[in-house]
Parts: C-alpha cells; sequence; structure tokens
C-alpha cells in the first residue's frame, strides 16, 4: 500500500481519450427499453487516434455505404431496421461527418450496436441525445437552423427503406419549414441546458456566458437565447444538484477506503512547497512514537466503522497539533461535527459518513446532546434516534456505521458529582482507543506553521489524504 499520513498525490488519467468513447442517450432506469429511432454519426477522429486504433473515417464510406454498414450493425445485433438516411455534413472543424437517422422494428438500446462497430468493424459513432423520432431526425438533417444555416445540409441524402418504399420527407416536415430559405429558430430546452452544462463543466454564470458568446460566433444562439429567457442562476442551482446527486450516488455504491484511494488517485498538493503538510505531520507523530501505529488505527477504523475499541480520542494537551492530524479526514468524507447549540443538534448526523468530535468532554452540555449511555451504544454501532421537527420529517434514526474520531484534553469520563464513575468510564475505555501525545510544540518554529494552516484556509489551501502505512490490520 502506499505510505505515508497525508500524502499528496498528483496523477494524470490513464482513460482513452473522449472522442475515442461511444455515447448517446442514457440507458440505465427502471422500465427503461430505449428507442424505435436513433441519429447515428461517425465523427471524424483526430489522426492520433486513427494511428493508434486503426480507425475507419467518414471519408471511408459513401452515403449508401455508411447506410449499407449500419443495416448490417443491426442486423448482426439481432436489431430489424426498417429504414435509414444518411446526411453527409460538414462539422465546425471543417471535416466532414456521416449522419444516419435510422428507424427500428421494436425498441432498443443503442450501446450493443455501438460496440458492434467498435470491435468488428473499427468505427467509432454517437447516439444523439437530442433526436427520439423520425420526423425530429428528418427536421434536423434537412431544415436550416440558426445553428445549421442552409450552406452546411446535405442536398443530396441517401434513403433507403426495407419495403422499397422510403418516408418521403414531405410527409414529415411541417408545411411552413418546406418553403426556400426557411431558417428555424432553435430554442435550448432545460434538459438540453443541463446536458450542455456537463459537457462544458460549466460552474457558474460568467462561465455559462462565455459559452453562449463562443456558441453564438459559430452560429448558435441557443444558450444565449435561453440566458436572457432564464433566471440562470436558478438553474445553474438545479445543475448542480443534479451533479451532485449522481456523485451521491457514485460514493454511495464505494467503501470508505475506496472513497479513500479514489481521492488519493486524483489528489493534489496545494502547499507552496509539496507534500509540507504531510512532513510537518510526521514529524508530530514521530515525536510521540505514533508514527506508523496511527497510520494503521486509521485505516482500520474507516475499515471497521462504529464498534468497540475502534474509536479513536488522540489525547493531549494544547498546542499539541492533535486537530491537525484528524483534519484531513473531515476533508475527504462528509463529516458530522456536532454544533454549539439548538435544539436538534444531531439532524446534521444524517447521511454522514464520518463523526468528528474536536476538544470532546463528557460534561453538562454534552450530557443534553446526547445521555451517557446511548453515547456509548452509538461508540458500539447501535442505531441512535435523531430528533428532527416534523416539517423536516420528524424523528428517524442514524442506522450508517460512521466510524468516530476524536481529540481531548482527557481520557472520556464521566463524573458522578465531583468523583468518577470508575464502573461507566471503563466501560467507555472499551469503547475508544486513547493514544496520548505528550510532546508539547508550544513556541516551536513548525507548531507556528502549522497553526497557519488552520481554521480559515485549509480547506483551500490544501487537500491532505490519510493513507495506511504497513499491513493490514
Amino acid at each position: 500500500m502506499v505510505q505515508g499520513l497525508a500524502t499528496y498525490v498528483c496523477c494524470t488519467s490513464a482513460a482513452l481519450p473522449e472522442e475515442e468513447l461511444p455515447s448517446g442517450p442514457k440507458q440505465n432506469g427502471r422500465g427503461s427499453h430505449g428507442q424505435y429511432v436513433y441519429w447515428i454519426t461517425q465523427p471524424h477522429p483526430l489522426p492520433a487516434t486513427i494511428a493508434a486504433l486503426g480507425l475507419k473515417t467518414p471519408d471511408d464510406y459513401d452515403r449508401e455505404a455508411f447506410s449499407r454498414l449500419i443495416t448490417q450493425a443491426h442486423t448482426e445485433c439481432g436489431q430489424d431496421v426498417l429504414e435509414t438516411v444518411v446526411f453527409q455534413e460538414l462539422h465546425g472543424s471543417g471535416k466532414k461527418h456521416n449522419n444516419c437517422l435510422a428507424r427500428n422494428e421494436q425498441q432498443y438500446r443503442w450501446k450493443s450496436i455501438a460496440e458492434n462497430l467498435w470491435e468488428k468493424h473499427k468505427v467509432r459513432v454517437n447516439f444523439a441525445p437530442h433526436i427520439r423520432t423520425w420526423s425530429e431526425g428528418v427536421v434536423y438533417g434537412k431544415v436550416a437552423s440558426e445553428h445549421k444555416p442552409p450552406a452546411n445540409l446535405d442536398q443530396n441524402p441517401y434513403q433507403w427503406a426495407k419495403s422499397g418504399a422510403p418516408t418521403k420527407f414531405e410527409d414529415v416536415i411541417p408545411r411552413k419549414w418546406q418553403a426556400g430559405g426557411f431558417t428555424r429558430r432553435t430554442k435550448l430546452t432545460h434538459t438540453a441546458f443541463l446536458e450542455l452544462c456537463r459537457e462544458h463543466n460549466v460552474q457558474d454564470e460568467d462561465q455559462a456566458w462565455a459559452i453562449a458568446l463562443d456558441l453564438e460566433e459559430k452560429g448558435d444562439k441557443g444558450l444565449t437565447t435561453y440566458l436572457m429567457e432564464n433566471e440562470a442562476a436558478a438553474s445553474l442551482a438545479k445543475v448542480e444538484r443534479s451533479r451532485q446527486a449522481r456523485e451521491a450516488a457514485e460514493r454511495a455504491k464505494m467503501s470508505r477506503l475506496e472513497i479513500l484511494k479514489a481521492v488519493v488517485t486524483k489528489g493534489k498538493c496545494t502547499c507552496e512547497t509539496t507534500g509540507y503538510c504531510h512532513t510537518l505531520m510526521k514529524d508530530v507523530l514521530a515525536r510521540n512514537g505514533l508514527d506508523g501505529k496511527f497510520q494503521r488505527t486509521v485505516i482500520a477504523n474507516l475499515r471497521a466503522g462504529r464498534q468497540k475499541k475502534r474509536n479513536l480520542c488522540i489525547v493531549g494537551g494544547t498546542n499539541m497539533a492533535k486537530s491537525f492530524l484528524l483534519k484531513p479526514l473531515t476533508l475527504i468524507f462528509k463529516t458530522y461535527t456536532r454544533p454549539d447549540g439548538g435544539s436538534y443538534q444531531l439532524e446534521d448526523l444524517l447521511g454522514k459518513e464520518l463523526v468528528f468530535l474536536n476538544d470532546f468532554e463528557y460534561d453538562d452540555e454534552t450530557k443534553r446532546w446526547m445521555t451517557w449511555q446511548f453515547f456509548k451504544n452509538f461508540l458500539e454501532g447501535e442505531r441512535v434516534v435523531v430528533g428532527r421537527p416534523k416539517n423536516r420529517g420528524g424523528n428517524t434514526k442514524f442506522t450508517k456505521d460512521a466510524p468516530v474520531f476524536m481529540t481531548a484534553p482527557q481520557e472520556v469520563t464521566l463524573m458522578r458529582g465531583k468523583k468518577v464513575d470508575q464502573y461507566e468510564t471503563r466501560q467507555m475505555h472499551a469503547r475508544i482507543e486513547h493514544p496520548v501525545v505528550t510532546i508539547q510544540m508550544h513556541g516551536d518554529e513548525k507548531l507556528q506553521d502549522i497553526t497557519l494552516l488552520f481554521p480559515k484556509d485549509w480547506r483551500e489551501k490544501c487537500a491532505p489524504l490519510i493513507i495506511s502505512t504497513g499491513t493490514s490490520p
């Protein structure tokens, strides 16, 4: 395993370039049976891609040959094509693209066709997500728009039909759109805006406007019109919620260690001196005789979740960098930190992956947060009742096994008046491991460096990662 604490890793993706990967309408979801009609595009690959993979290009096919290829691929995948029409158009790059509109006997999903063309025929294609019907495809190929001026239309498309009688274009194009020189005004839908934001990784309104101006220079005013007619901030907020929902769904399938490894793979140190935080943390651990053991304990607790002796509390006085050692975990995982007060202090626990209790003491205020018995049960991994107001769903239970990490001035202790309840305190110590830091670093130059990182700009300055050393426990 990768060694070290708070290791910072820069890496480059080894994935194929985006243009090499077939794309198309979403295929997941219960009850999703695909479409009857697809718009299939063969773009022109980059020269390096052609050389590396031996791909065919649009120049290798005329309209009729491309129609036969698409029909053959469907047949080889057990699909019955009823008719096709092929348009050859120039892309914005100036290179020819082949576009085939294909209609099938029954609904089907596109992926097997894409894989067949890729693996058997060395042809890479995309399936347009915005065309779902025959009339939509014919209009897109035959009627000029703000996005596609008349000069870019194919004047001699090739039609084929299994019956021998292809559907006439005029039968599916609205009459007023058939007049010479007619240009459709394209209007961006909310769904198309979402896809555009995903494609360009749009994060804010300024970026959206910049892309809109760039598209407008190319003759496409769809995004500009959308931003003028809609509240951009509200639309972008919905895009962000969609993005987060997808990430949350993918993250929910991962274990904590898988999440950790993913962050390690993508992580990048932003210290002025690469790995500076890692050096400081290693120094703190080495001074206290914890280097190696501490990292293995963290990994073991992440793997196990809340269990007896799998809850970690770093004990020590002030200026000993206790919080510094655990703060990286709060950046990697969705973390619950105890609020200062309020009636529903556990509500924010819902959906969290990790619990961090900083400067923890079991005092009168803590008793109002969680009773001693409930806290013991919580550290064993049992469910805990979470109070919520009725307008937010009412009381519920927290069932996740989120591991607990703490810092404290002393071991967690229950006081009865002025005396320690020895029995209950021993019960708690059976649930918590208490590594102790004893080297006070007050005045040390390195501690001053550490304190500069907290608390205001930690998240912006560094992305530290905790990973294990040695063998897994």
